[in-house]
């Protein structure tokens, strides 16, 4: 938007694209640019190593899982499970979370479902329901019954 337009919002605002980020859009999956000399010798990579367009977690695993077209879901997992799928439609589908045209690959609509707070759901049972320490013969003791 413009600067009148933040400036309507508040006074304050006015500026705050041009000082505090950019006017330059790049589309996801794109080069944002490259590494500069200072950053490629803190990290020891190629001055100008591809620096990609920030993106969200879930959403870059879709084509690092190598789905790169309709008819495959993902299930990523951290500290909540979404399933992630895409398709050249657009679909309105009930009970999930979010639909965003290019927000996975460009040409498709990306689609998020899952469940929030999975991660601290397991860290509850494992803090509540996992022993702290197994016996000396848990070896002993699980392998009869098919436990591993």
């Amino acid at each position: 938007p413009s600067r009148d337009f933040f400036r309507a919002l508040d006074p304050r605002f006015e500026a705050v694209v041009d000082e505090k980020m950019s006017r330059n859009i790049y589309l996801l999956g794109t080069k944002a640019g490259g590494l500069t000399q200072e950053m490629a010798r803190l990290t020891g990579l190629r001055e100008e190593t591809p620096v990609a367009v920030g993106n969200v977690d879930a959403h870059v695993s879709v084509p690092a899982a190598t789905i790169t077209q309709p008819g495959k879901m993902l299930m990523v997992m951290g500290t909540s499970i979404c399933h992630m799928m895409v398709d050249k439609e657009l679909h309105l589908i009930p009970g999930a979370c979010g639909v965003v045209k290019e927000g996975i690959l460009p040409g498709y609509h990306g689609y998020e479902a899952g469940q929030s707070g999975v991660g601290d759901i397991f860290a509850w049972f494992v803090e509540n329901c996992v022993p702290s320490r197994l016996p000396e013969n848990h070896h002993i003791t699980f392998r009869p019954r098919n436990i591993s």
